[in-house]
């Protein structure tokens, strides 16, 4: 009996956990980009960035009042290309959660954010991408909330 209790554990342990062909190949894509934000790697980033590419924030303005905010992709790529190595930016990511249908995956990976080893603001990044034929899944959209108050 104990065998058969030991070897369902183990057998609902391996299917938890388990991620898709479709997980990995989504997870690989979203972690070479961030490799390229730590790195101020443009040309890393842009290569797994899709030609249409959005990038929303959802945080408070300076009277509280939630919005959101629209960022260039060049102007944050250029951005990220100039500070990030020299201010020393850590986006510190998350457990990971999937949702893939067919061409279209949704990654909800929540993450700190840190300068120089201090925390400055936490959230939550949801990513959009999409798979074509010829180059594979591409990040389509980037929507974040920003937050001071991250518990702890």
């Amino acid at each position: 009996m104990k065998k058969i209790i030991t070897i369902a554990i183990l057998m609902v342990s391996f299917t938890t956990f388990a991620q898709t062909d479709a997980e990995y190949e989504v997870k690989y894509v979203v972690d070479y980009f961030f490799e390229g934000f730590h790195a101020s790697d443009s040309l890393k980033m842009k290569s797994v960035m899709h030609a249409d590419m959005t990038l929303q924030s959802i945080q408070a303005n300076k009277d509280g009042v939630v919005d959101i905010v629209y960022t260039n992709v060049d102007q944050y790529i250029g951005m990220v290309v100039q500070y990030a190595k020299i201010q020393g930016w850590d986006e510190e990511l998350e457990k990971y959660t999937y949702q893939i249908d067919g061409s279209l995956a949704h990654v909800w990976v929540p993450y700190k954010f840190y300068v120089n080893g201090m925390l400055t603001h936490c959230g939550a990044n949801s990513i959009q991408l999409i798979k074509d034929k010829k180059e594979g899944w591409k990040i389509i959209s980037i929507l974040d909330t920003r937050r001071k108050n991250c518990g702890d």
